[in-house]
């Protein structure tokens, strides 16, 4: 049910966290190579593969799988709110993760760009999802005690 608000604030934090795989989030200089970060790793300016950061891309793949899986998940409420929790979590946790690997990498200077807002774009979304949701399972739940 694409047409819900939960489903749309869904939608654009899956969008936003798709988008981590092929936009470089960070770029870092080390001496007179710029190499560039994202979900996948390190790269070098020309694309390279230089190190493959494959914890990184599975929390990635799984934080997708299971945003996805919410969307379609709209007849059952209550297990949705609960993965939407679980999916805000591990969008925290991949963040800290991608921090810590940043930070720990051999660099001279680190150059930030507009992506590496999107985790914390896309754990909002997922709390205003949530509130919605929520909302909604109050107004079936009166609703039946009305009957």
């Amino acid at each position: 049910m694409i047409q819900r608000i939960q489903s749309i604030f869904l939608l654009v934090s899956f969008c936003l966290m798709v988008s981590l795989f092929f936009v470089p989030a960070v770029e870092l200089a080390s001496g007179e190579i710029l190499y560039h970060f994202n979900l996948k790793g390190f790269a070098s300016e020309n694309g390279e593969a230089i190190d493959r950061q494959w914890s990184l891309t599975l929390f990635g793949i799984l934080v997708c799988l299971l945003n996805g899986l919410i969307i379609f998940m709209y007849r059952s409420r209550v297990l949705q709110m609960r993965l939407c929790i679980y999916n805000m979590i591990l969008i925290i946790g991949m963040a800290g993760v991608c921090l810590y690997i940043v930070r720990m990498s051999p660099k001279d200077a680190v150059y930030y760009h507009l992506p590496v807002v999107f985790p914390a774009i896309a754990v909002i979304l997922h709390y205003l999802a949530f509130r919605s949701i929520r909302k909604d399972e109050l107004m079936v739940q009166a609703l039946s005690r009305l009957r």
